[in-house]
């Protein structure tokens, strides 16, 4: 299979260089012998992790909270370049005293600059759950995933930084339940965030990212029509996705997922790591908190989209609503 996904072109400043992409996959590849054969066979000692939500929800404001605060591992933009060889990636990062954030809690579309920042780790993602792309696959596709390697590579990473260790993983989505299995220390977090606002700021990522709300972003439910216009494409995937990490949530109960809503991170962060501090704790292991203060943060809207886009998402996702109804666990 392929080592990276098939992204589509991304406009302005956040395009990639084609050069540096095939020497990067050149030099995972060159590692991956090396890394696998380092892998000890260890018993899951410390719990995972994982932020989840839907996309332009505040993920990468609680990844960077929870890096910033809790005396947990995280995947930095250094780390994040060895996809295939993560182990060698953290040896290095805390070698360069890589290994700790001061998280400037800065961030354009889930894309952070500094190289100790939190980065989402997709190229792993897409590689250790087989997907080309960022579309959902057929109710089948878990079956194809080797849940004991991926398992035996997060297990390795936990242990060579000897605490939990922590990712934002937006294609694990449709895998919450097979993960949490696989692993029975997994945690998650889920942000949420009001559904208006999420829709609209993911209208305004796909003109950043893509130069036109007409051409997808991000994470895409099998369900949503290829025809339909992007203000309801955005509801759908908002609602879609909603309904799918609420469905594992009342699976997995709140010994394994702990809500959150976006408005309470901003307004009482250190609040959000006490709790997260708790799950963690209820998996076996509760870190120290690193931080005795964390400011609040000032919530981000997308007034500029409102005028042009707000009606017409609100009538959006009403519909979409009634749509899926029938399939709500909410």
């Amino acid at each position: 299979m392929q080592v990276r996904p098939n992204e589509p072109v991304l406009a302005g400043a956040f395009r990639k260089d084609p050069a540096d992409e095939a020497f990067l996959g050149d030099f995972n590849h060159a590692l991956a012998d090396f890394e696998d054969g380092s892998y000890g066979d260890l018993p899951e000692e410390f719990p995972t992790l994982h932020v989840i939500g839907a996309p332009r929800s505040g993920t990468t404001l609680l990844y960077q909270v929870l890096g910033s605060g809790l005396d947990i591992g995280y995947v930095n933009n250094l780390v994040a370049t060895f996809w295939r060889a993560p182990v060698t990636g953290l040896r290095l990062a805390r070698k360069l005293g890589l290994d700790r954030l001061e998280s400037s809690f800065d961030s354009a579309f889930g894309r952070t600059r500094s190289v100790s920042e939190p980065h989402e780790f997709g190229y792993f993602w897409n590689y250790h759950l087989r997907y080309p792309d960022l579309s959902e696959r057929d109710p089948d596709h878990g079956a194809t995933i080797d849940w004991e390697r991926l398992s035996r590579v997060i297990i390795n990473m936990s242990a060579c930084i000897g605490r939990p260790i922590s990712f934002k993983p937006m294609l694990l989505i449709w895998h919450l339940e097979a993960l949490a299995q696989a692993m029975p220390r997994t945690s998650y977090i889920w942000i949420r965030r009001e559904r208006r606002n999420t829709a609209l700021s993911l209208l305004k990522m796909r003109r950043s990212l893509r130069g036109t709300e007409n051409e997808w972003a991000s994470l895409k439910p099998a369900a949503v029509p290829d025809e339909d216009p992007p203000w309801r494409q955005v509801a759908a995937q908002v609602v879609l996705l909603e309904q799918r990490i609420a469905r594992a949530a009342k699976t997995l109960g709140p010994e394994r997922v702990l809500e959150v809503h976006y408005d309470d991170l901003c307004a009482q962060p250190m609040t959000v790591l006490e709790k997260t501090r708790d799950l963690l704790g209820r998996q076996g292991f509760a870190p120290e908190i690193r931080i005795d203060a964390l400011a609040p943060f000032s919530p981000q809207y997308n007034a500029e989209l409102e005028a042009e886009f707000g009606e017409r998402v609100d009538e959006a996702l009403e519909e979409v609503e009634r749509q899926f109804a029938e399939v709500s666990d909410e």
